[in-house]
């Protein structure tokens, strides 16, 4: 008699599990696995989902609609009641701009779009201050002033 045994060897998953959205504004996100792909694909609304994370979790910003209702929309059609979650300060949060794939990483300021169609920009500015004469003069007294007293 002879017995034959297979062994099915485990999938091993290379993502390591990232609790972090790449971005500030209000979203949801989760953790790539069953249908979590077409749940995003379905509750995204005026948002395109973005997979990020090496291709192991998925995220969306919550436009057209609350935080909680898009969290509620991909926990259902997930059924996935674990690896779904969202940033924002409360459930009727919304976000407020659109998602850029790459980041620009010398821009310092933000972008806004008001209900009129017109775009307002906010942002840092570095202005160069001219230093004064009179400035000048009492750091080079000072400066001065110190050197004596260590000669002294």
């Amino acid at each position: 008699m002879s017995t034959t045994t297979t062994t099915a060897a485990a999938a091993s998953s290379s993502c390591a599990v990232s609790w972090q959205i790449p971005t500030d504004d209000v979203a949801c996100a989760g953790i790539i696995s069953g249908n979590m792909t077409d749940a995003f694909d379905s509750c995204c609304k005026g948002d395109k989902p973005v997979k990020y994370n090496d291709d192991c979790n998925i995220y969306c910003l919550a436009q057209d609609q609350s935080r909680e209702k898009l969290r509620s929309c991909l926990t259902s059609k997930s059924g996935d009641y674990t690896n779904v979650f969202c940033t924002g300060n409360n459930d009727t949060a919304t976000a407020t701009s659109k998602p850029t794939n790459t980041k620009d990483s010398s821009s310092t300021g933000t972008s806004t779009s008001t209900s009129t169609g017109t775009s307002t920009s906010s942002g840092a500015a570095i202005v160069s201050q001219p230093i004064s004469k009179t400035g000048l003069g009492l750091v080079a007294m000072l400066f001065c002033s110190a050197l004596a007293g260590v000669v002294a």
